[in-house]
């Protein structure tokens, strides 16, 4: 049903029925309405020129008092239908004359709003007076009504044979259509629907004699031209694709042969390739490193300088303030002994102005957000250092389990009742040479990124043991884990997943360059969703 609503003779047909119906009602109800206002503006017209007529007759009448006549007159204008009442006053006495109608009748709540009045002054007979004296009025009362009774049902008897009319004429141009246009266009499109692809020329299409000479027609020959080229398209191919197959399998075998070969050498240079690909890793990681290494410290060097004159300047400053501050808490002290009120008033007067209670509660404040400050930029300074090398720096012998717990300390995750650690620091190991204050920084950075990554709280596990020579530290967090990218460059400077403020993107990095400089390795194993796990593997015999 759906499909055969959508077909061009079904849409045809539909739209020719709707428009030619409602054009039908359009134009009538054009026509009705012109009718409409004609009939009342002929009404009207009628009217005046009714009244225009009886003017003399009403005015020699009314002047005579001859009643006979006046009613013959009203009566008159009442063979009208529509005029219900007619009436003849005169001016400057109660004398009327009445006919139809009374006002009651007329003023009645469902007539009133259909009643049009019609008025017409009755002058003096010219033969009675030599001037022109208005000596009443005639009014004639119009039901519209009565002047339109029986139009509706003309109307509506016009409005059905219009629409009649159209649907007989629609239907007719419709079997037109049909047997001269669709009818043909609904056979051909069969006809086409039917062309196999495989043959597309076995059944050339042809338009009926109607369509004949069209542009539909010339369409038809464009279709057959381009089904006969496509035909010829289909036999080259097929002779090409058969062409094609019999070089195919006399080609096969020597590509099948030459395949083989060329596999065999692709795994040795593969392999020679992982090899190459991982000295270069290696080789652009050291050289990055030590220009790291320069820049690094050239940067500590020129910053430590400034950095100690603005820490020493700090302490002198605030023995100063504290002097000032003394000084004003003394003077404030002595105004009660000042004899003289003047100097007490500027005294006064100063110490407002430049606000001493304030400066004396701030300026501590202050001081001490530099010296905390210099301390970052000092700690900064210090990572920085750890691009350079460890060769000459101070070691000692400590237990790792024992720096491990130092870095707990000075990050305050005991204190986090979210974090939970568990360890196996009850096996023995060998003591480690190494620089106590470096490794314990870099087991503060790895507990504070596995807390980081776990906001909500968790377990912490860390893991010592000792085999062949060296200390392997393992510690693992249920974090949010880190995807491959991220792995991939987990140790380069500045690279970092907190937000701007919350952290350099220095810590692996710092890490891995400690480790380095400790002749040991740094390895993450992580996965997204699956926490992290961060190995530090120590030689017991770094020299060897």
């Amino acid at each position: 049903m759906k499909a055969q609503l959508q077909s061009i003779e079904s849409r045809l047909t539909l739209y020719v029925v709707i428009f030619s119906i409602l054009l039908g009602v359009a134009f009538s109800a054009v026509q009705i309405g012109f009718d409409y206002v004609g009939d009342r503006q002929r009404f009207s017209l009628q009217t005046r020129e009714m009244l225009a007529r009886q003017e003399g007759s009403a005015a020699l009448a009314l002047y005579n008092y001859d009643d006979n006549a006046l009613h013959t007159i009203l009566e008159s204008l009442q063979m009208n239908p529509a005029v219900v009442a007619a009436e003849v006053v005169e001016f400057g006495s109660e004398y009327k004359v009445h006919s139809g109608l009374t006002i009651d009748q007329r003023n009645r709540p469902d007539s009133r709003p259909h009643m049009q009045t019609f008025r017409r002054d009755l002058m003096e007979p010219q033969n009675y007076s030599s001037g022109q004296k208005n000596l009443g009025v005639l009014t004639v009362w119009a039901d519209t009504r009565l002047l339109h009774q029986g139009f509706e049902q003309r109307a509506a008897l016009t409005l059905v044979l219009d629409v009649l009319r159209n649907i007989v004429l629609a239907f007719v141009l419709i079997m037109v259509f049909r047997s001269r246009l669709t009818g043909p266009i609904r056979r051909l499109t069969s006809k086409i629907l039917q062309v196999d692809p495989q043959a597309p020329v076995k059944m050339p299409l042809a338009v009926e004699k109607q369509l004949k000479g069209s542009e539909l027609d010339d369409l038809i020959h464009k279709m057959n031209a381009l089904l006969m080229s496509m035909d010829d398209e289909m036999n080259q191919r097929y002779l090409a694709e058969k062409q094609v197959r019999f070089l195919n399998e006399k080609l096969e075998e020597k590509v099948r042969d030459r395949t083989r070969a060329l596999h065999e050498s692709n795994q040795q240079l593969q392999s020679s390739l992982d090899e190459l690909r991982q000295t270069q890793d290696l080789l652009v990681k050291a050289q990055h490193m030590a220009a790291l290494g320069q820049l690094a410290g050239g940067m500590a060097h020129e910053i430590n300088n400034p950095i100690a004159v603005v820490n020493s300047n700090l302490t002198t400053l605030a023995d100063y303030l504290t002097d000032l501050i003394e000084l004003g808490e003394k003077s404030a002290e002595a105004e009660a002994i000042i004899a003289d009120g003047r100097i007490v008033a500027e005294l006064k007067q100063l110490r407002e102005q430049i606000d001493f209670d304030f400066i004396r509660d701030d300026a501590p404040d202050l001081v001490a957000a530099s010296r905390q400050s210099i301390c970052r930029v000092q700690n900064i300074v210090e990572e920085l250092q750890t691009f350079v090398g460890g060769e000459d720096q101070e070691r000692q012998l400590a237990q790792l389990s024992d720096l491990f717990w130092r870095a707990v300390d000075d990050n305050k995750l005991n204190d986090d009742n979210n974090i939970h650690i568990s360890h196996n620091f009850d096996l023995v190991v060998d003591p480690l040479l190494c620089n106590t204050r470096q490794v314990t920084m870099v087991l503060g950075k790895i507990l504070r990124n596995a807390r980081d990554a776990m906001p909500e709280g968790g377990k912490i596990e860390a893991a010592l043991l000792e085999e062949d020579d060296v200390l392997v530290l393992a510690v693992k967090d249920e974090g949010v884990g880190m995807s491959e990218e991220e792995l991939l460059y987990a140790t380069n400077p500045f690279f970092t997943r907190k937000e701007v403020g919350q952290g350099m993107g220095m810590g692996l990095t710092v890490a891995y360059n400690v480790m380095a400089n400790h002749k040991g390795s740094l390895e993450i194993d992580s996965s997204p969703g699956s926490g992290t796990c961060v190995t530090l593997t120590f030689p017991l015999h770094p020299d060897d």
